[in-house]
C-alpha cells in the first residue's frame, strides 16, 4: 500500500459538517472547503456594491459630460442606459469567470465561487448565478436570497443552487519557509533547521494535507500506521526529527504547518 494518496478514502457523512464541502481527487485524497456564511458574504456584498456604485457615478459624471460640452443629451442617454447595463452585469459576472471566482468584495474577505464539485467556476454557470441575482432580491435587498443561504444546506442561494455553485473560503497558501524550523514547537529538540531549498514533493503534499484533515477522526494507531507509511519519504525530508521523536512526530509537524 502506498502513502501516495489517503488510504481509505473520504470521511463517512458522520465527519463532514453541514457547511463543508469534501472534494475527493483521483489519488483518493480528501479535501475539505468550508462554505462562507452570511456575514463574509454580506461585507463582501457591501464592499462590491460600493465598487459598482463608484463605477455607476464616474459614468455617470461621464454621461453628463457629454450632454453638457457636447450639448448631445440624446447620446449622453444613450451612453449611461447601455454603459449602465454592461456596468451593473458585467461587474458580476466577468471577474467570477475570469478571475477564479472572485469579484472585488470576495477577494477581500478571501472568499471564491466553485462549482459545487469543488472545481473551478465556468463562464456559464457565473452568467447564471448572477442573472438570478434579480430573483435573489425581491422583494428587498436580498430577502430570499438571504433565505435561501439560511435553509440550504451549503449556505447556498437561488442563483447558487441555479447554476450548481458555492461560495467558499479560501485557505492560505502553505510556504515552504514556514517548516524552516523542524523542532521549534512545543516539545521540539535540536538546533533550528536551515531555510528550505527543495520543494515538497506534491504526491507528499497531497498526503499531509489529506492527513491533517482527517486527524481528528483518525484513531491514533491508525495515525502510526499512515506515518510508517510514509516514513522513507517524511526521513528524508526531516531527518532529524524523525530520529528524536519518530515518523508520527515529523507528519504531525507536517499537518500543524498544512493547516
Amino acid at each position: 500500500m502506498s502513502w501516495q494518496g489517503l488510504p481509505g478514502g473520504s470521511p463517512g457523512p458522520e465527519a463532514v459538517a453541514p457547511d463543508e464541502l469534501v472534494v475527493a481527487t483521483p489519488e483518493l485524497v480528501a479535501f475539505r472547503l468550508e462554505t462562507a456564511g452570511l456575514g463574509s458574504r454580506f461585507v463582501a456584498q457591501v464592499i462590491d456594491l460600493l465598487a459598482l456604485a463608484g463605477l455607476l457615478l464616474a459614468l455617470g459624471l461621464v454621461s453628463a459630460g457629454i450632454a453638457g460640452f457636447l450639448n448631445a443629451r440624446d447620446a449622453a442617454l444613450l451612453v449611461l442606459a447601455v454603459g449602465w447595463f454592461v456596468l451593473f452585469w458585467g461587474y458580476w459576472i466577468l471577474p467570477e469567470a475570469l478571475w477564479s471566482g472572485r469579484t472585488l468584495g470576495k477577494r477581500a474577505l478571501h472568499l471564491r465561487v466553485v462549482d459545487a464539485r469543488g472545481g473551478p467556476i465556468s463562464p456559464g454557470q457565473a452568467i447564471v448565478r448572477n442573472l438570478f441575482r434579480v430573483v435573489d432580491f425581491l422583494p428587498l435587498n436580498y430577502a430570499v436570497g438571504t433565505i435561501a443561504i439560511f435553509v440550504s444546506r451549503r449556505n447556498q442561494r437561488l442563483g447558487d443552487l441555479a447554476a450548481g455553485t458555492l461560495v467558499v473560503r479560501e485557505r492560505m497558501a502553505v510556504r515552504l519557509s514556514d517548516l524552516a524550523a523542524l523542532a521549534g514547537g512545543p516539545g521540539g529538540s535540536g538546533p533550528p533547521a536551515p531555510a528550505w531549498t527543495v520543494r515538497l514533493d506534491p504526491a507528499l503534499r497531497r498526503f499531509v494535507v489529506a492527513y491533517a484533515q482527517r486527524r481528528p477522526w483518525l484513531h491514533p494507531a491508525r495515525r502510526e500506521e499512515l506515518a510508517r507509511l510514509a516514513e522513507p519519504a517524511l526521513r528524508a525530508l526531516l531527518p532529524d526529527l524523525v530520529a528524536a521523536r519518530g515518523p508520527l512526530a515529523a507528519l504531525d509537524h507536517l499537518a500543524d504547518t498544512a493547516i
